[in-house]
């Protein structure tokens, strides 16, 4: 059972979370989903509690040691009216939305509308 305060955190990140990484190929960001990784932060598996926080961040380890992906790590996200996992730190809002330089290319340029909201 996952170590978690009654503030509602996990390891001093306020639940619910995602699990965010690098894939190892081409540094592209990618989350978690239930059958993998996906490009489109939409689809990210969502821990609730302690306990899927815990599971998720195993199967981070996991894929980093498979030499899957590079730093997996918990992102903080609120729930915004349709699902979708918004970040709440500002890094991690940047990171969801894709590159910033020319928001019209990269591979999440697609999911930019859902990020942005």
């Amino acid at each position: 059972m996952a170590d978690v305060k009654k503030d509602g955190k996990y390891k001093g990140i306020a639940l619910p979370v995602i699990l965010s990484a690098n894939d190892l190929l081409d540094g592209a960001v990618v989350f978690l989903t239930q059958a993998g990784w996906t490009f489109d932060p939409a689809k990210a598996l969502v821990g609730e509690d302690a306990d899927a926080a815990e599971a998720m961040e195993a199967r981070g380890l996991a894929a980093a040691a498979a030499n899957l992906v590079v730093d997996p790590y918990l992102v903080a996200v609120r729930l915004d009216e349709a699902g979708f996992p918004r970040a709440t730190h500002f890094r991690e809002a940047i990171r969801q939305a894709g590159p910033s330089t020319h928001p019209e290319l990269g591979k999440q340029a697609e999911f930019r509308s859902q990020v942005r909201g």
